[in-house]
């Protein structure tokens, strides 16, 4: 499997939902606002022919609430906008890679946290070094089920570290990998990793994948747990 965009434009439609902001569907994709001080207000998933009009769209949508307009887009979306995007004053700020590999019957398995603030505290801790309002909110709408399975790991019962498989359209996407800094360097990520893997093989989930940042730990892990990049998501962005 080579194309996760649907399944990014899914988790932007549902994540938006979750959230009670807003959304408007846009080349195949989804532009949404899940509140002011989200850090996930971007247009995600597109996945056809993204012309002016489209573009011009995002710029209404995200203008509209005081945003900057924030578009991902697969390398095939970008070669076919990329003069509208010049045009138009976008600027290109960087990049994530999507790794996929297919799911096994992997030696590991996670507890599923039934916990949505338990769960949000780690996502917390791991994202913002201390429990506060945002990095709570974030975390409880991720565990609210829509999204996926809550998975984590206890060390002498406490939850030190979790992630999440959501099942999108017949592909599982690996996501919001956390662990508490104090666990850090004990190979929990790979853990995190290999058990979601597994739990996709399980649910009947033949290809996972995740989006990481280029050569940071979160990368390396995941290739050391065979994943391998397929595409470049390219982010552009053109301010208020």
């Amino acid at each position: 499997m080579t194309n996760f965009e649907p399944c990014a434009a899914e988790v932007m439609r549902r994540f938006s939902k979750a959230s009670g902001g807003e959304w408007i569907e846009v080349g195949g994709g989804v532009a949404g606002f899940a509140g002011v001080d989200s850090p996930v207000n971007a247009a995600k998933g597109m996945d056809g022919k993204l012309g002016r009009s489209e573009l011009l769209r995002v710029i209404e949508f995200f203008g509209d609430r005081g945003k900057d307009s924030i578009v991902e887009l697969a390398p095939w979306v970008e070669a076919h906008c990329l003069g509208d995007l010049v045009c138009l004053g976008f600027e290109r700020i960087g990049h994530e890679d999507v790794m996929s590999r297919q799911s096994e019957q992997l030696d590991e398995s996670l507890e599923e946290v039934a916990d949505a603030e338990e769960w949000a505290r780690v996502l917390s801790l791991s994202f913002f070094g201390e429990v506060n309002e945002l990095g709570l909110s974030i975390g409880k709408m991720m565990g609210n089920g829509d999204l996926g399975l809550s998975l984590g790991i206890r060390e002498a019962g406490e939850l030190v570290a979790a992630g999440q498989l959501g099942i999108f359209g017949g592909a599982g996407l690996l996501a919001g990998d956390g662990t508490i800094e104090a666990w850090r360097g004990m190979g929990l990520q790979q853990r995190l990793i290999r058990g979601r893997v597994r739990r996709a093989f399980d649910e009947g989930v033949e290809w996972v994948h995740s989006e990481v940042q280029p050569e940071s730990s979160s990368q390396r892990n995941y290739l050391r747990c065979g994943f391998s990049p397929i595409y470049a998501r390219v982010h552009y962005i053109k301010k208020v």
